[in-house]
């Protein structure tokens, strides 16, 4: 692999133009207009009296080709859960995988689990995309870790020159912090303290009804601390963001 200097010259001489070519043809389209126009016509989320308990939540993972989308590294997979409050009892899923710009190495294929010929056959980002939208229009993301999985949509909406998404998002490894302070903030140890059965890594349904799972016991225990609405959340939780998981 290429020094992360010679990689970022890559990406800016070589690579991004080649996605932008790619990507041309489908800017003009009907599914295109139709994300840019969701996303202008959100209305500004406004939920910080919501009580915690009532809100809609989707919980979803990304599997993707690297860590870093800012070199072009792409979402390979979404998935995704959608929760009402504390009621984990009627519960929708979300996955799909997403056809890549570019060749995913084999490291990655093994990883993941999934094959070339799945990914040659999957829906572009942007289709993909627009199915996850309407997937979790009108609920708060959540994601462990939150920065990075938010980080990363954006970078690639970004890529795809649609907007940039402004929703309420609660960050699950934060919230783990903020309650044991003293123990890792991994999703691994976490699942492990909750006795959550254990399903196969890095396939972003599993990750994400694990993250679900594990959300669900950390949302129970915010409210029994006394923090019952989403802007009491982010209150409470804004000193443990910068700090670092180990």
């Amino acid at each position: 692999m290429l020094p992360i200097d010679l990689q970022i010259l890559k990406y800016i001489f070589i690579e991004k133009p080649i996605y932008y070519y790619k990507i041309r043809p489908f800017l003009t389209t009907e599914t295109h207009q139709k994300i840019t126009d969701q996303i202008h016509s959100m209305p500004s989320p406004n939920i910080q009296q919501s009580k915690l308990s009532e809100l809609d939540y989707t919980i979803f993972d990304l599997e993707t080709t690297g860590f870093i989308p800012e070199i072009g590294h792409e979402i390979i997979s979404v998935g995704a859960i959608r929760l009402n409050g504390l009621d984990a009892c009627h519960r929708k899923t979300f996955y799909s995988v997403v056809q890549p710009l570019r060749p995913v190495g084999k490291q990655t294929l093994n990883l993941t689990g999934l094959t070339r010929t799945q990914l040659a056959e999957a829906p572009l980002f942007m289709d993909a995309f627009q199915d996850f939208f309407d997937f979790c229009q009108g609920s708060v993301l959540v994601a462990h870790p939150a920065k990075f999985d938010m980080r990363f949509l954006q970078t690639m909406l970004k890529r795809w020159k649609l907007p940039a998404l402004n929703v309420p998002v609660i960050d699950s490894q934060v919230m783990a912090r903020h309650l044991f302070p003293e123990v890792k903030h991994q999703l691994d140890p976490l699942l492990k303290r909750f006795n959550i059965d254990k399903r196969e890594r890095h396939h972003a349904l599993n990750d994400a009804v694990m993250t679900a799972e594990l959300f669900s016991h950390l949302l129970q225990l915010i409210i029994e601390e006394n923090v019952q609405t989403f802007g009491e959340l982010k209150n409470t939780l804004e000193p443990h963001k910068k700090a670092r998981s180990h």
